[in-house]
């Protein structure tokens, strides 16, 4: 498949660049003083780093879980109440605490499955975990790693906040995920310690909740639901919170906004504000208001960007800021500049500036990012290959954050269009779950429009030279994709679930629980699973699949991607299998990454008929350098 004289191999240091970018995940002041710590993704590898009167000083150096994506971020690490240690999850799922000072490590759990997030308080480190059941949540005391089970149950915990008054969490039934409907409990401090009997302080039928905020001064609690459509920052004060009988504490509104997501509350320190995330079509700002219902909101962000995990340090706001052509970084957003800079050289002389449209599928408005190409679309009519990204998920969405994969692609002249097609997270409930029970429906409809509708909105845009690129659930929309349209010339599969029959016997229970939800129990609903692959598909594709796959991928295993590969010889269908050892559900190695992309790049350079015809371009295969 590759002719890697077809196209400016010049941007492959640019990709190596961007691959391997420092990345801010997250970051959380001292309860004490004016330090910060964050999470810092260097080389393949996210560690723990202090900043302390200017300086930085890395605390760990053998990596640490951290993940960053947006309003309802897990707490990945936190700090003691004294100040003097962090807690963390390190890379193998173990929790684990750091000196803040001596940068000695010590591990508080040994348990064979991973612990997944956190909160210190004074009555002990909150973890939820998968090690007595799926994420269950446990107490686990910092100096000795004795472990006492709070809630081993038919829910999933998730986001666990320490209160005056008790330990707020969120839970979901097993097949709900937190995506569709999940509650707010405490469990309340007694003399005898932290109950094991949680009170269930707020739950609708599908209704999500998300982010629980204690007060700081024992005040009660702010959070997020979706009663309304859209996410909603809630505040029901210490009064309302003992008097709860019935799962629906009285509350006021904090704020709302329409047509937007409002989430990831943080108290300021005083108890009188809140500092929160809107997102709206791709961009995340951040704002503050005051607790009073309906007080006044001041944004405090503009512009094509995207902001998570607001914190407070020393009356200001930080988050963690990305935007298209610069990687996340913690940024003091009060003062509108990065408070620690990392990882840019000069990407924003190199890199393009995605624009944005919308379409009509189905009689919804897709809205979708577009990268052009780094020297804009040009004035010449159907000048410009189009490729179509759909996101994995499929409950995740495209922003104007940092995304390097399509910027690599605008470096060598295409139009890259990222539509959040039906399922998308970030444009309200209805949008979220358009997708339920019409997997491959009208989500598969909205990714084939996509190429289509991009060249009717930009006139340079070429819709007969179009490929398709996607991984996890967009491998699945890309392989679906090929097999229901000839709107495609290729295609390029990452780590997707082609086919949900076998998918049921090898994914993990997060696999499995989401199966469940959409496609039915497999003893009397097989017929939904077989018709929702993409595998059945393929007799009807004509044009070249690249397929990639990590080998060491739980959630998807490499099993899904080889049944596909097989079914496509069987056919006689142009079709390669690359795979990548070490390599778990996302590519993540520095060499991995520039392997994968360009080999989709000489693919898509063949079959789209894209030549730089500048002498720059080398006739070799990837294993050949």
């Amino acid at each position: 498949m590759y002719r890697r004289d077809l196209r400016d191999t010049s941007q492959d240091g640019l990709l190596a660049d961007m691959a391997t970018a420092d990345l801010a995940v997250q970051a959380a002041p001292s309860p004490t003083d004016d330090r910060i710590a964050y999470a810092l993704n260097r080389e393949d590898q996210t560690d723990i780093w202090l900043r302390e009167d200017g300086a930085d000083a890395r605390l760990t150096s053998e990596g640490i879980t951290a993940m960053r994506r947006g309003r309802g971020d897990t707490q990945w690490f936190a700090w003691g109440p004294d100040g003097d240690r962090i807690a963390f999850v390190d890379a193998e799922g173990t929790l684990s605490a750091v000196d803040a000072e001596t940068g000695a490590v010590e591990a508080l759990t040994h348990h064979d499955d991973p612990d997944i997030g956190l909160a210190w308080g004074d009555h002990g480190i909150a973890a939820v975990t998968n090690a007595v059941s799926r994420a269950a949540l446990v107490l686990v005391d910092p100096d000795t790693g004795s472990q006492r089970v709070l809630a081993d149950d038919d829910y999933l915990y998730n986001d666990p906040r320490w209160g005056d008054d008790g330990l707020y969490a969120v839970r979901a039934p097993h097949r709900s995920l937190f995506d569709f409907e999940a509650e707010l409990v405490r469990f309340p401090i007694e003399d005898a310690g932290v109950a094991t009997d949680p009170e269930v302080l707020f739950a609708e039928d599908a209704v999500r909740v998300q982010t629980p905020r204690p007060h700081p001064e024992g005040d009660g609690v702010a959070f997020v639901h979706d009663a309304g459509g859209f996410d909603e920052i809630h505040y029901a004060d210490g009064a309302a919170v003992d008097a709860v009988g019935d799962g629906s504490v009285e509350r006021t509104t904090v704020h709302a906004a329409e047509a937007a997501e409002v989430g990831a509350p943080a108290w300021h320190p005083d108890g009188d504000r809140l500092a929160f995330t809107a997102t709206n079509e791709g961009r995340a700002h951040v704002g503050v208001t005051g607790i009073d219902d309906g007080a006044d909101a001041e944004l405090l962000s503009d512009g094509d960007a995207f902001h998570t995990g607001p914190v407070w340090l020393d009356g200001n706001v930080y988050t963690v800021r990305g935007d298209p052509t610069t990687p996340p970084q913690v940024w003091n957003v009060s003062a509108g500049e990065p408070a620690i800079e990392t990882g840019s050289v000069g990407f924003g002389e190199r890199l393009a500036e995605p624009t944005e449209f919308t379409f009509r599928s189905g009689g919804r408005e897709i809205h979708t990012v577009v990268y052009p190409p780094v020297d804009g679309f040009g004035d010449e009519v159907d000048s410009v290959p189009v490729l179509v990204h759909p996101h994995g998920g499929p409950t995740a969405f495209d922003d104007f954050g940092w995304d390097y994969r399509s910027q690599y692609f605008a470096a060598l002249g295409y139009a890259v269009a990222m539509p959040n097609y039906r399922g998308s997270d970030g444009y309200g409930r209805a949008h979220r779950m358009a997708n339920d029970d019409d997997w491959g429906g009208g989500d598969l409809d909205d990714v084939i429009d996509a190429a289509g509708a991009t060249a009717d909105a930009f006139p340079a845009v070429d819709a007969d030279r179009a490929g398709i690129f996607g991984g996890s659930g967009g491998g699945l929309m890309t392989v679906n994709a090929l097999g229901n349209t000839d709107a495609y010339d290729a295609g390029a599969a990452f780590y997707g679930v082609y086919d949900y029959e076998t998918f049921v016997d090898d994914t993990d229970d997060v696999g499995w629980q989401l199966m469940k939800r959409e496609l039915g129990d497999l003893a009397t609903d097989l017929a939904n699973y077989r018709e929702a692959s993409p595998i059945r598909d393929v007799p009807d594709i004509e044009d070249p699949v690249l397929v990639l796959h990590g080998e060491e991928d739980t959630r998807v295993p490499i099993s899904q991607s080889e049944q596909l590969c097989d079914e496509l010889e069987k056919h006689g269908k142009r079709h390669e299998l690359q795979s990548y050892a070490e390599e778990p559900h996302g590519f993540s190695q520095r060499e991995n990454v520039v392997d994968a992309y360009t080999r989709v790049a000489d693919l898509f350079a063949k079959y789209l008929r894209v030549d730089p015809d500048d002498g720059s371009s080398r006739p070799h295969r990837p294993d050949e350098e």
